[in-house]
């Protein structure tokens, strides 16, 4: 293991995230919010200095860094940032609990959106608020860098990720190939994002209110806890909202096409094929379940892009039984994309798979292959997602079980674990249990476990990873 690589890439991670501190000490003291002034300004100089003296004692590496020290490096990225972000939400906030400030710079990094801060404090400081949209756009880009970048060249993510403009591996170091990465992944964010926050400034939505609901969309998160249960009535608002959410769960991959000129691919590419019928579908179920058209698709595209955003009344959806609102959170959206869940591209793969086997059943001889993005997928590839599902399900049964053991009821289990898994904060309840650390810790765990698309936490778990 390339230790010292792994080392410096932290080093510079942490250059960015004191930058970030900064900028939102900077709007603290225009805020007139003292504490949060004091809090964000020591911990960058703090982790300013760390990160300085991190790339002067560790030096250069000895060798190049190898796609397993790309693996290492982002679990080390979600405790890191976890931990060096926690600060601004223990001191100056009514919350003396270190693992519940834990709790939320993880559940804001990994755009979970979760928040058990405690409800009767009111409305967040402007500079924390604005501090957590930071943390949502640098986990979304994060995401997104990680999965073009190690994910793809371990062959653990989502199928068809190599085949996009993204991927690339440097014949350096691996590490070398991530800034292109994030260069793109911020460009076409900081469009979208753009995009999203003119539409409601247009439309009349007040420029805070639009703009946290513009990184809340592209993100998939919930920058502001209140937006879970604050209900979209206006117009442009939902208009935006939905933009963004499309784009989000769509993902890099199809922004790249638009900007390109390539709408036809675009739209009939198999992710998009997927997430349209995934949201007709469920659309179609809610309609057959009371809800009105409006907000039957507004559900499940907050549902499917693991946000939880409620661009409908939430009053008419808690009705719905369980195990439907947890379902278009599993399907999630895009490969390339921050929103949680099994992903489309893996789906859609065993959708074509399983339409594969219902034909051999009447045509034994026949032999039929389909292609993903112009490469045709093998028994390999089907094999690894079968593997990811599988060990999806065992973290689901072992979070299930865990939660159960604190004193959940099975129903408030399954809503955490799942919603912990697939990244949707609008699913994790809050209990009598939530202030709890065990509690706190099992949810951080499952948000990290999430975006690590669980499978590749298996190599991590072997000796010979670490010794390599």
């Amino acid at each position: 293991m390339n230790y010292a690589a792994i080392i410096r890439m932290l080093a510079v991670c942490g250059f960015g995230l004191s930058a970030s501190m900064v900028f939102s000490g900077i709007v603290a003291f225009l805020l007139a919010e003292p504490a949060q002034f004091r809090v964000f300004i020591a911990t960058a100089i703090l982790l300013l200095t760390a990160s300085s003296a991190t790339i002067v004692l560790v030096g250069q590496p000895a060798r190049r860094a190898q796609p397993s020290d790309g693996l290492a490096f982002m679990v080390f990225f979600w405790v890191f940032a976890g931990i060096v972000c926690a600060p601004p939400f223990l001191m100056g906030l009514p919350n003396g609990s270190p693992m519940a400030a834990f709790h939320e710079a993880v559940s804001c990094l990994t755009t979970t959106g979760h928040s058990i801060l405690d409800p009767a404090m009111g409305e967040l400081p402007g500079s924390v608020l604005l501090w957590r949209a930071l943390l949502h756009l640098v986990g979304a880009a994060a995401t997104v860098t990680f999965a073009a970048t190690v994910l793809a060249a371990l062959s653990l993510d989502g199928p068809g990720i190599h085949r996009t403009p993204l991927f690339s591996l440097s014949d350096e170091s691996f590490f070398d190939s991530m800034p292109r990465v994030v260069k793109v992944t911020a460009l076409y964010g900081s469009i979208c994002v753009l995009l999203v926050f003119a539409i409601e400034v247009v439309g009349g939505i007040p420029v805070h209110t639009a703009f946290v609901d513009a990184v809340s969309a592209l993100t998939t998160g919930l920058v502001d806890p209140a937006s879970v249960s604050e209900d979209v009535v206006h117009a442009a608002r939902s208009f935006g909202l939905s933009l963004g959410l499309i784009l989000g769960s769509l993902g890099i991959f199809f922004m790249i096409q638009l900007a390109n000129r390539q709408w036809r691919k675009a739209l009939v590419d198999a992710e998009t094929l997927t997430f349209g019928m995934a949201l007709l579908i469920f659309s179609v179920i809610g309609v057959g379940l009371g809800l009105t058209g409006l907000n039957a698709i507004g559900w499940t595209l907050s549902s499917l892009s693991t946000s939880g955003i409620a661009l409908v009344d939430s009053s008419t959806t808690h009705s719905l039984p369980l195990l439907l609102q947890l379902a278009p959170c599993l399907v999630g959206g895009a490969a390339l994309s921050a929103a949680g869940g099994l992903k489309l591209a893996r789906l859609y793969v065993l959708g074509r798979r399983v339409g594969q086997e219902f034909l051999r059943m009447g045509f034994r001889q026949s032999l039929v292959h389909f292609q993903f993005r112009g490469r045709v997928q093998s028994d390999r590839t089907l094999m690894g997602i079968w593997v990811y599902l599988v060990a999806y399900i065992i973290a689901s049964v072992a979070g299930l079980l865990l939660f159960a053991f604190l004193g959940l009821g099975f129903d408030d289990a399954l809503s955490t674990t799942l919603g912990s898994l697939t990244n949707s904060g609008h699913l994790i309840p809050r209990s009598e249990i939530s202030d709890a650390p065990l509690y706190q810790l099992l949810t951080v765990l499952g948000m990290i476990l999430g975006r690590l698309e669980v499978l590749a936490l298996i190599p991590l778990l072997t000796v010979s990873f670490w010794r390599r």
